[in-house]
């Protein structure tokens, strides 16, 4: 080096120089440059290519390559560091990263450099961007892996014959030659719209198990390509399937299996959707414009393929459809169950007939072989063979002509004929197909009389009884003449069906069925409706006329009916509706008949009446309250109100009988006289009598817990409620629920109740007396009560009726049977207690006989709780 420093400033500047040079020339290069050690570290680096880095340079100096890259990647580099150390340098290395900008790959050249004796070696690494060179490489692999999976494909579909046999091979191909990680076909189920896999090749195809493509699948989650598909009808192609957004369902399998994209063809057949042909490839991207194009013509391919094999299917139909017409043909006419025959149309000649010919008729195949069917004497009425004749002369043809023909052995039979002209080998010739319809005739013959006819009596039935009404009233309407409708019901019928059986009860109906239409007119029409009900219809008759009638029926019945061993007397309850007083229509005149005969039923039997205005009030009301009281309960409608009981010893209240009211928000207060026997008739009486009683012994109970001195509490027992088998369990259970003594409980029963079946009433009466719950005879005396049953009724308290108590201050008799009732009571230990009681006179006269209780409106009317709780507050012993 010179001492001048002159000099030594002359010399440095062509060295400043060379290395600006250096450094534009490195300025210029398009690659990476690095200098790293033998053990990968990086030492330096110079480039201003920094958008290729895949960390900052600050960041990967002094680090090793294993620190930054992947291992499989840092060993590959390390490994041409070693080739570059033994020969001085190393090219080729090729390496992929995960760039910010995304995947790259890299082209690595390394030399050995020399620093100098002493210093260790370094390597320089130039590292050259070569992804598009990779990708166009990559893309021409796919499209030439495309190329030759559709040329496989094109083969297949040339040489295939069926579905089954194609899908596999195409699956195979796709992967084998295209280069697909997996491949599927699934097939269109035309009922359910659902699609299902059918075959598959690759990897990853054990996510197919179970698979079911369809327009239901939840898109919320992301759908996969057959999903999307399915639901567009045309191709889809995801191209970054593992992190796509909308396929997020699908992305941990694609993970799983290394799918980079995905796509979904749809596949026709004739011109509709067959199936889906689903790919998946290993690569992002990998459905560039060109791959999809492939795809597209493979699927293309296989529609076509798959129409060609249903037009092969529809080929392969057909002909076996041809076959087994030509069979079927041959079949049916020898094996038809109709009667088939085929004659000469210019003689008439019979050329050949089947079986069914030879069972129907009678006649063998060698019996009419030359021979016509004048010669046989088949036809029954020649004018059916002429019509048969002129048809086929006019139409060429005859359609289900209905004739008689004669079998072999001379009977008749009834056919249905059809013929038509037809030309075999060159000769017209009839075709005739007869059907035997002769017990065919006979059931609707039998159809029509069910149909229009009483099964039991032969009687019309309604809809017989209405197309007579209908012609009756129109000749009414022209003629001005009247015409009734009547009613009839036999009194007591049930009777005879309880004890003699429902076969008498059939006989026994035939019978008056026979003996009424016996006493009436030819024009008029008498018909059962069911069970014992008839109705009469009787053209042109006014008021007059039907009464007449109306007692002629009555007096046909005086005569008993003799059946077996027994004589049945039995009666008619008839009502009668005059047209046009009573109404203009079958509907309002049976409707009204059926009041009058009703009326007759509640008033004496053995009668007839006419229907009134009065009749269709009292029906309505009716009507009005049975629809009422099926809401009663529920809304709250019916209510207690209880009538204090006086011991007429020493004047104290003993209990309380408790009385229903119902109160109606329309109708007002309602006597229980009135919709008690409704309640009977249509079964809400259980219902209503149920509430009675938990109502009456809650009310007790809760009185006792108040305070208030225990007594006892009567509820009476309707007549369904006393033959209901369940009525014992039911009085049990409430008591029990409740809480209250059963002591405190009494239940009251008429006599009229009591004496219909005595020894079931017995049988109860002993069961309620064990559980310790008292029963007393109500309006005792108006009855009809057996002494010897009377003295087995387990009651404590005979009830004597108002009926007699009324009159006792003047009235002698009834003096006489309230004493005897009383002595009667107290002969059989059983207390009295007397209803009614409304004067001082009358309970003077109670108390002088023994009477034990009484109650009635000298003491108090019947009162509701409040009222009641009141009541016995402020009571003082009865004097």
């Amino acid at each position: 080096m010179s001492d001048n420093p002159a000099l030594s400033a002359h010399a440095s500047m062509p060295e400043a120089g060379a290395e600006r040079r250096l450094r534009a020339i490195l300025d210029a290069l398009p690659d990476l440059l690095f200098e790293v050690d033998l053990a990968g570290r990086y030492l330096d680096y110079h480039s201003p290519r920094t958008d290729l880095l895949a960390v900052p340079a600050d960041v990967f100096i002094g680090k090793t390559l294993h620190e930054l890259m992947p291992h499989a990647t840092a060993d590959h580099c390390l490994a041409a560091l070693q080739e570059a150390n033994t020969k001085g340098f190393s090219q080729g290395c090729r390496i992929e990263l995960q760039l910010p900008s995304g995947l790259a790959w890299f082209e690595l050249s390394i030399a050995r450099k020399d620093n100098g004796p002493g210093q260790a070696e370094s390597f320089i690494v130039l590292s050259r961007d070569v992804t598009q060179h990779v990708l166009a490489e990559r893309k021409l692999q796919r499209l030439t892996q495309l190329y030759a999976a559709l040329s496989q494909c094109n083969q297949a579909i040339v040489r295939c014959k069926s579905e089954a046999e194609l899908f596999p091979v195409i699956c195979a191909d796709a992967v084998k030659f295209g280069g697909m990680k997996l491949a599927w076909i699934g097939v269109l189920d035309a009922a359910t719209g659902v699609i299902k896999p059918v075959t598959w090749v690759g990897e990853g195809s054990d996510s197919l198990s179970g698979l079911v493509i369809d327009t239901s699948t939840d898109a919320s989650q992301g759908l996969g390509p057959s999903d999307r598909a399915l639901r567009a009808g045309e191709p889809y192609w995801f191209q970054d399937f593992a992190n796509d957004p909308t396929a997020q369902v699908c992305h941990n399998r694609a993970r799983t299996y290394g799918w980079g994209a995905a796509a979904s063809l749809p596949l026709h057949r004739r011109g509709q959707l067959a199936g889906l042909l689903t790919v998946y490839a290993g690569e992002v991207n990998a459905f560039d414009e060109a791959a999809r194009s492939l795809l597209l013509e493979m699927a293309m391919d296989i529609s076509f393929a798959l129409d060609r094999f249903a037009d092969e299917a529809d080929r392969l139909r057909a002909q076996a459809s041809l076959r087994e017409s030509e069979e079927r043909y041959r079949k049916a006419f020898h094996t038809s169950p109709d009667a088939v025959n085929i004659t000469r149309r210019s003689d008439g000649l019979y050329i050949d007939v089947n079986q069914g010919f030879e069972r129907t008729t009678g006649w063998t195949a060698a019996d009419v072989a030359g021979k016509t069917s004048l010669e046989l004497n088949i036809w029954r009425y020649a004018e059916d063979r002429q019509r048969m004749v002129d048809a086929l002369h006019r139409d060429g043809q005859c359609h289900n002509l209905e004739a008689d023909f004669c079998r072999k052995d001379g009977t008749v039979l009834t056919g249905l004929m059809s013929a038509t002209l037809v030309r075999l080998d060159d000769v017209d010739c009839v075709l005739s197909i007869t059907r035997d319809i002769t017990d065919k005739k006979r059931a609707d013959e039998r159809i029509t009389q069910l149909a229009h006819f009483d099964q039991l009596t032969g009687l019309p039935n309604r809809s017989q009884l209405q197309a007579r009404f209908d012609f009756a009233h129109q000749l009414a309407q022209r003629s001005g003449e009247g015409l009734a409708l009547m009613f009839l019901d036999l009194d007591h019928f049930k009777n005879v069906n309880d004890t003699l059986g429902h076969s008498m009860g059939d006989r026994l109906l035939v019978q008056v069925a026979q003996r009424l239409s016996s006493a009436l007119r030819a024009g008029d029409t008498l018909s059962r409706m069911g069970g014992d009900e008839f109705i009469l219809l009787l053209p042109a008759v006014n008021e007059e006329d039907a009464s007449q009638i109306a007692m002629k029926l009555l007096a046909v019945m005086h005569e008993p009916f003799k059946m077996d061993t027994y004589e049945l007397v039995s009666t008619l309850s008839i009502g009668i509706a005059l047209y046009p007083y009573d109404g203009l229509d079958f509907e309002t005149l049976s409707k009204n008949a059926d009041t009058a005969m009703y009326r007759v039923k509640q008033a004496s039997h053995n009668n007839f009446a006419f229907f009134t205005q009065e009749m269709q009030t009292h029906s309505a009301r009716h009507l009005q309250l049975n629809n009422a009281m099926h809401f009663a309960l529920a809304r709250g409608e019916l209510s207690l109100h209880y009538q204090p009981q006086f011991s007429l010893q020493d004047g104290h209240i003993v209990g309380a009988e408790a009385l229903l009211r119902w109160q109606h928000p329309e109708m007002g207060s309602l006597s229980p006289a009135e919709f008690i026997p409704i309640a009977e008739d249509n079964g809400q009486i259980l219902a209503i009598g149920e509430w009675v009683l938990r109502t009456a012994v809650t009310q007790l109970k809760h009185w006792i817990d108040g305070g208030m001195a225990p007594m006892v509490v009567a509820v009476n027992l309707s007549a369904v409620q006393f033959r209901h088998p369940n009525l014992l369990t039911m009085v049990t259970q409430i008591l029990d629920e409740v809480g209250l003594p059963p002591q405190y409980l009494e239940l009251e029963l008429t006599e009229a109740m009591a004496m219909d079946n005595p020894m079931a009433a017995i049988a109860l009466m002993n069961q309620l007396h064990e559980r310790g719950i008292r029963m007393a005879i109500d309006d005792f005396g108006t009855g009809y009560s057996s002494l010897s049953y009377l003295k087995k009724f387990n009651v404590s308290k005979l009830k004597i009726d108002q009926s007699f108590v009324r009159d006792i201050s003047d009235g002698q008799d009834d003096k006489a049977i309230v004493t005897a009732i009383i002595n009667l009571a107290a002969s059989l230990n059983l207390k009295t207690i007397a209803e009614g009681v409304e004067s001082a006179s009358q309970l003077a006269f109670l108390r002088l006989q023994g009477c034990d209780e009484a109650q009635g409106y000298y003491f108090s009317k019947p009162l509701p709780v409040a009222a009641f709780e009141a009541f016995v507050q402020a009571q003082q012993p009865v004097s």
